[in-house]
């Protein structure tokens, strides 16, 4: 009998269980999340990268919806980085939709692109939208991002 006590322990289930959070936590938890990643992303490094899932789904116009990894994000951003220069002129306060699990965000943003020899500019502004999923160990990263450009 004492040989059954000793031996449960042992037998814990040690996975993490997943943090119940309201709406409201959800919403106050995420909007620090969006507002960090606007932070890192205003330095136009690759830092931001690192928001997402090391596989994510993107839909961008005229593209089809596809997985794309952190590393080839990476080489799309290096191509770009190298002829433009980027400038986030303002975004909007992003609204939510919560699960326990999952939260979708959304907002607009305006920007331009500076190419870096001849200076032309080219607008882009539009709606973002991100689907945030809660991982193991209860952070937040990012799993579907679409873009929606504004004429």
């Amino acid at each position: 009998m004492a040989f059954c006590f000793c031996f449960l322990p042992a037998c814990k289930d040690n996975t993490k269980k997943p943090v119940i959070n309201s709406g409201a936590e959800l919403e106050a938890l995420i909007q620090t999340k969006v507002d960090s990643f606007y932070t890192v992303y205003e330095r136009f490094d690759y830092d931001w990268i690192d928001f997402f899932e090391n596989e994510f789904t993107n839909v961008f116009p005229d593209t089809p919806i596809r997985k794309i990894s952190k590393d080839s994000t990476k080489a799309l951003w290096k191509d770009l980085y190298n002829r433009y220069e980027v400038q986030l002129l303002e975004r909007g306060d992003p609204s939510f939709i919560t699960s326990q699990d999952m939260v979708i965000s959304h907002n607009y943003f305006n920007e331009i692109f500076i190419h870096k020899e001849s200076r032309d500019t080219i607008p882009n502004a539009g709606t973002y939208v991100i689907a945030w999923r809660r991982q193991p160990d209860n952070s937040w990263k990012i799993v579907f991002e679409s873009v929606h450009n504004n004429p």
